[in-house]
Order: C-alpha cells, then structure tokens, then sequence
C-alpha cells in the first residue's frame, strides 16, 4: 500500500477517535528509542516502539517503553501462553505492511497489549507505519483507540 494512502488513513481513524496526537515529518528514519528521544526532546521512556509478538494463538501488537525490553518469561505468564517470540521480519512486513522500527502504535487488525511502564507517559512516541514518519499520541487515547489490555511484561534496562 502506498504510503500516503497508509498516513491518510492512520489520519482519518485518529480524526474520528477525536485522539491528541500529531504526524510528525522526519529528515531520516529512526533506528533507535535514544534517537527518537534526542530527536524530539522527550524522555526515553516516552519513545514507545512497537513489536509484532507471536503466541500460541497468533500474533499480535506489543507496546513498551524505549527504556525497557521484553521479558518473555513475564509475556508468557501474562499471556498465559506456552509459546512467545518476536516475529521475524518478512511477516512482520506481511501482517503490517511495515518494516521492524516502522511499525504503527495503531493497528487494527491485532490484539494490542501495552506495557504498564507506558502509563507513566502523558504521550506516546512510536511508528507510524510508513518511512519516516513518527505518532505522537496521547497515552490515554492510546489505548482506547487501540482498546489495549494493559499488563506487565516488560524490565526496565540497567
């Protein structure tokens, strides 16, 4: 899908949901959460990537904080699930029609879990699907438009 088409339609849903957030135009694309918060001014935590995890029973979106990663054997335990990974890169390109560090805090079509870590940030700073271009959105509109579960299964990094 082109990308235009992607942010117009990222644009109309978040219109309609009456969200704050804002589309923000990058010079490059963003490799990294501490080079979107230098970027951008904001805390590391507020740099919120999003994962496409495989389960048990299929896929889905998972939100953190920049300054945690994953604990699997907390996503295990709060899934109740036997069997949870990262998805590779070709499906995660398939599922979202993005590639890894692209993907949109928004998507749909997946069951979308956020991290409690994330609660603590007035905003989210995350993909937006599309080269690029970065979401900012207000956390609690967040997860209401994504209709979230919110649970713990991330570790702060050290």
């Amino acid at each position: 899908m082109n990308h235009e088409i992607k942010l117009e339609q990222l644009d109309t849903l978040l219109k309609n949901a009456n969200a704050d957030y804002s589309i923000l135009k990058n010079e490059t694309n963003i490799s990294s959460a501490a080079q979107g918060a230098a970027l951008y001014g904001i805390s590391l935590s507020e740099t919120t990537p999003t994962l496409i995890i495989k389960t048990d029973s299929g896929y889905l979106a998972a939100i953190i904080g920049g300054d945690t990663r994953i604990s699997f054997k907390k996503l295990k335990h709060a899934l109740n699930s036997k069997d949870v990974n990262l998805a590779d890169p070709e499906t995660v390109f398939n599922i979202t029609g993005a590639k890894i560090g692209e993907v949109s805090l928004v998507n749909p079509e997946l069951k979308t879990i956020i991290d409690s870590n994330v609660l603590k940030n007035k905003a989210c700073y995350g993909g937006c699907g599309t080269p690029k271009t970065t979401l900012r959105i207000n956390t609690n509109d967040l997860i209401k438009i994504t209709n979230a579960q919110i649970l713990d299964f991330a570790d702060v990094r050290s």
